[in-house]
């Protein structure tokens, strides 16, 4: 297999998140990229990290540093704090300290510690931590990494959607044609590329005279194009039906339904146990999988569920669903 070497290419985390004014009191302390990918890949993580004084067995001395914790007894497992600090990824976290970024081992010692003010930066989709602009490591394992990715040639997708001069759309399989005889006035793919051998990425929402319906890319009809509302989130299937959403995800060519609930989710949730986000009267709340939601609710919800804001409080969703104080104003 062709190999290639793949540039490193650090992401940004985007200026027009802090038009949230619910965000916009953080920002002076908190990237919300680095914080939302490092909490989306904690399982149940016995250590959290808050720099709110209600933790810990000083809890009178509110100094702003972020301490990490134990989950049950809620002390300080170091006695130091840290000016930033994100949640523990495998054996290690982003600290900073004195000005500049580092990386402690779950002992607290530094496996790496800056000679730069450079900010952290994670790579585009291996999530290494980048310090001064040039120095990588691994944050599940704490190794230090190589300064470019060598990957496989990655393959081109199977199938493509189609715009005719009319406005409608079809789905072209790349070696055979139009997969559909009609053309639809939309298609919605599950995920982005659409690629042969998996149910998730074959996946189609098919909108016809205001009508929706559920085939899969090589044409066969999962549901009649008959339903008034139909849409993806993350993995599930999302149909209005009889004043409810029903839930629904595709496994073993079937659709099999999950929940039936009111609430219309807005986006989906990192959380195994949890369906996605649901905004009512402004304000935000997750939807489990069992139909219960959280018992209060909040002024913003991060787009994979990672973190909350209420008043001035920053909260972390764990992988649970449960919430603690990350940060406060």
């Amino acid at each position: 297999m062709k190999t290639l070497s793949t540039f490193l290419i650090v992401l940004f985390f985007s200026g027009t998140l802090f038009s949230q004014d619910q965000l916009s009191k953080f920002k002076d302390k908190i990237d919300f990229y680095v914080l939302d990918n490092f909490v989306s890949r904690i399982d149940n993580d016995s250590v959290f990290v808050s720099n709110s004084y209600q933790y810990g067995a000083n809890n009178y001395d509110k100094d702003g540093d972020f301490y990490f914790c134990d989950n049950k007894t809620k002390n300080r497992i170091f006695p130091y704090g840290f000016e930033i600090a994100y949640p523990f990824v495998g054996k290690t976290a982003v600290v900073k300290y004195k000005g500049r970024w580092g990386l402690i081992d779950r002992n607290g010692r530094f496996i790496f510690y800056s000679v730069t003010t450079y900010p952290i930066r994670l790579t585009s989709y291996e999530k290494y931590a980048v310090f001064d602009n040039s120095i990588m490591y691994d944050l599940r394992s704490g190794i230090l990494q190589e300064h470019s990715i060598y990957c496989a040639e990655p393959a081109g997708p199977n199938y493509f959607i189609s715009k005719s001069k009319s406005g409608k759309y079809n789905l072209i399989e790349v070696e055979k044609g139009p997969v559909f005889k009609t053309e639809m006035d939309s298609i919605i793919p599950n995920q982005n590329l659409i690629y042969k051998g998996n149910s998730n990425r074959s996946l189609l929402i098919l909108k016809k005279n205001n009508k929706y319906g559920l085939y899969l890319s090589n044409g066969t009809e999962i549901l009649k194009i008959k339903y008034e509302k139909a849409k993806f989130l993350g993995n599930y299937f999302m149909l209005y039906e009889n004043n409810k959403w029903n839930y629904y995800t595709y496994e073993n060519n079937k659709l099999n339904l999950i929940l039936s609930s009111p609430f219309e989710c807005i986006t989906p949730a990192y959380q195994t146990k949890v369906i996605g986000t649901f905004k009512k009267d402004n304000q935000y709340n997750l939807l489990k999988i069992d139909g219960e939601i959280l018992p209060e609710n909040f002024d913003f919800i991060s787009d994979n569920a990672a973190y909350g804001v209420k008043d001035n409080t920053m909260v972390i969703f764990n992988s649970d669903a449960n919430y603690y104080t990350y940060t406060e104003k």
